[in-house]
């Protein structure tokens, strides 16, 4: 099978019709980050998957979901021609339309195959793929970055399904099948008449027992192991799922650190950039810097202030005194000049007196009181000091009620706060210590501005974080950001119980090899029993040869496997030696392990095993490995399938590449690789073709990026363009 051509429309950012023609030998899809690769790559895939459902809404172009009316409608599709017995042709596709809502609907999902003959003959889609590029051989023929090229670590069975699959075993599978019939019914009779003998009726009675014992053992030690088997192959998908997107998911958890870390910059240089100058101005004394020459003047209206205060507080201890000393004189007016106490002040009472002076008598001893005389003038002035006294008690009594104490003049300390600063500013050190306040301002204002200037630059650079973050999520369709978090925490988990499951495993094998042994060592027994009767002489004989054919077809079929293995590695290492010309690059082992899977290991040729090999030799090891499969595959079925691979060399050095390159273009088999190797970056984030590499290449090469101007938020605004270079 060689694939002609491809034609991608409307599926995803490859808006409109895409086409691209291969070439027999290697095509190289070159594009940056975020360019479209993974989509390219992940169309095939899309076309070839003939198991789940193809009408899936979000491998439409937004783009172009984004220009229909209501109303309308337009197609998603994935063609291939393709060579295969004559041209032929594979579509997938389904319509897409426009609701009045503004929702879309899906309809018109169909999965063809043409023939294109004299006559174009239709047929299913899946039917024409399984038959020209069987579903076994595809597991070997597509991959997705370099963590999945070493296929016998993404699936454990891989081995054995490439075995069964191009392999002779199959042939032994009938043949095995009635020996093992042959050989147990022999077993049945020979035991029936081994304890009908007299001579062996008591030892073959135990031998059977312990036959019996080591069968029941044996089978449920086989039962454990295909229970741990299925466990391991179960925690083998579960992992291989999660690894598919684990250089997603790395780089998820990469530019999440990153986020996290501009932001706790962002927060302190956003602090840092948040000086109150105002309060500085004040606090700090800045206005101070230019008036150093007029301290004099603050310091005389301070200690005019000063003195003001004193003065007024002065004449307030006055006025209170000269009050407080009213109230004692009015108190004093009722003594008598001999000392002796007055009369209380309510006697006689206002009426009396007022009586008494109007009748023009002293009612209290009885003499005459004629007006202008000395008694007269003593009850009117008497009658005074009573209307005094009730006058200043009502006072004394509101005062009391107000206030049991009178506030003081000036309740505040702001003048001697300024009197304070008036000691601070004027001593003989103001002069030295006020002109320090400039290298102080400046040095805080450089800062400022130092902390803003980071500001900007880490707000610039977060926000490149989190459009990284929000492409990696457009890119990555059906995953995410909770399932990229939790991608690891399960790998942990599952891979902990998959090695576990393996050293239980490791151990089952063991034993069943213990109990196999014993086994033969009671068979062996049962077959060198001596009966006399010359019937179980002559079935003893016809299960031993039954016995040898079962063993003969296990280790035919045993040693089937390993040539097929040594072939496997004999090819593996051809290739390794053609893509590492002119440098160090090993030798391939294929190692079998005890659950039946196989590991690809790296040896020098003293037999030392090369435990890290550099990313490239690691690389080219999987490449050669999986060359060596298709070359075999091609063998078996006498037809070519293709190869086809995203970013499978990102850790090459770029000195490596065109040679690289050259090599997989010479050797006889179609390679479709899309990369980002060959790109040069000229700056600002802008990445061209290194022309000067790219012309010393033999193979076909597109170019594939982004159409410039669109908006990096706005996922309708993506369109990825293929252009044929050379």
């Amino acid at each position: 099978m060689i694939i002609k051509s491809i034609n991608i429309k409307n599926f995803r950012s490859y808006y409109g019709n895409n086409h691209v023609d291969f070439s027999d030998g290697l095509t190289l899809i070159i594009g940056g980050n975020g360019d479209g690769k993974t989509t390219f790559f992940e169309s095939l895939e899309w076309l070839m998957n003939t198991t789940v459902d193809g009408k899936r809404a979000e491998n439409i172009s937004e783009k172009r979901k984004s220009e229909l009316l209501p109303g309308e409608s337009d197609e998603t599709s994935v063609s291939m021609v393709f060579e295969h017995d004559g041209d032929k042709e594979l579509v997938k596709r389904f319509r897409f339309y426009k609701n009045q809502d503004g929702s879309v609907s899906l309809n018109d999902y169909e999965f063809v195959g043409y023939n294109n003959g004299a006559e174009r003959i239709r047929q299913n889609g899946a039917s024409m793929l399984d038959n020209c590029f069987e579903s076994e051989i595809r597991r070997y023929c597509m991959f997705k970055g370099e963590s999945n090229l070493n296929i016998f670590a993404r699936e454990e069975t891989a081995i054995k399904k490439l075995v069964e699959t191009f392999s002779d075993i199959k042939q032994f599978d009938d043949l095995e099948t009635l020996s093992i019939t042959c050989e147990s019914k022999s077993q049945s009779v020979v035991a029936r008449e081994m304890q009908n003998d007299k001579k062996t009726a008591d030892k073959a009675k135990e031998l059977n027992n312990n036959i019996r014992y080591t069968d029941d053992k044996i089978n449920k030690i086989i039962e454990d192991i295909h229970t741990l088997e299925h466990n391991i192959h179960t925690y083998t998908d579960i992992i291989n799922q999660i690894e598919t997107i684990q250089e997603t998911s790395e780089k998820w958890q990469d530019i999440k650190k990153r986020i996290a870390s501009l932001e706790e910059k962002k927060t302190k240089y956003s602090t840092g950039a948040k000086i109150d100058y105002n309060t500085m101005l004040l606090d700090e004394y800045w206005i101070l810097k230019p008036f150093g020459n007029i301290l004099n003047e603050y310091s005389n209206k301070v200690t005019k202030l000063s003195t003001e205060k004193r003065r007024q507080e002065r004449e307030e201890d006055r006025r209170r005194a000269e009050e407080k000393a009213k109230h004692e004189i009015i108190e004093g007016i009722q003594q008598l000049a001999n000392g002796a106490e007055p009369l209380p002040w309510n006697l006689p009472d206002r009426e009396t007196m007022l009586d008494m002076i109007n009748d023009e008598v002293c009612k209290v001893c009885g003499r005459p009181a004629p007006k202008g005389s000395e008694a007269y003038n003593f009850m009117l002035q008497k009658l005074e000091g009573y209307v005094n006294h009730i006058k200043q008690q009502q006072i004394i009594k509101t005062e009391k009620e107000n206030s049991d104490e009178e506030p003081p003049l000036f309740s505040k300390s702001y003048i001697e706060e300024l009197n304070y600063r008036k000691i601070r500013f004027c001593d003989s050190e103001a002069e030295s210590w006020i002109a320090k306040l400039t290298p102080d301002i400046y040095e805080t204002i450089d800062f400022v501005n130092k902390q803003k200037e980071r500001l900007e630059q880490v707000k610039m650079d977060l926000q490149d974080a989190m459009t990284e973050r929000d492409n990696l999520l457009i890119q990555s369709p059906g995953l995410t950001a909770e399932a990229l978090d939790k991608s690891f925490s399960d790998y942990r988990g599952n891979y902990e119980a998959k090695e576990s499951a393996n050293v239980r495993l490791a151990e089952l094998n063991a034993d069943l090899k213990v109990w196999k042994g014993k086994k033969e060592g009671y068979l062996s027994e049962y077959n060198h029993l001596e009966p006399t009767s010359s019937m179980s002489k002559l079935y003893q004989k016809i299960h031993n040869v039954f016995n040898t054919i079962l063993s003969a077809v296990e280790k035919a079929k045993e040693n089937n496997i390993e040539s097929f293995i040594t072939l496997l590695q004999d090819n593996a290492n051809e290739y390794l030696q053609k893509l590492n010309i002119n440098d160090f690059h090993g030798i391939i082992k294929l190692q079998r392990q005890p659950n039946g899977s196989a590991e690809i290991l790296l040896e020098s040729s003293n037999g030392s095993l090369i435990t890290n090999p550099n990313g490239a030799l690691k690389t080219t090891m999987y490449m050669s490995v999986l060359f060596a499969v298709s070359k075999i595959t091609t063998l078996k079925r006498d037809k070519g399938y293709p190869l086809i691979f995203d970013a499978p060399t990102s850790s090459f050095e770029d000195v490596k590449e065109e040679v690289f390159y050259n090599v997989i273009d010479k050797i006889e088999k179609q390679c479709i690789i899309a990369t980002k190797d060959l790109l040069v970056n000229k700056g600002n984030g802008i990445k061209e073709l290194n022309i000067d590499k790219i012309n010393q290449l033999s193979c076909s090469v597109y170019r594939i990026q982004k159409v410039d101007g669109f908006n990096e938020h706005d996922l309708s605004t993506i369109q990825t363009t293929i252009t044929k270079i050379k």
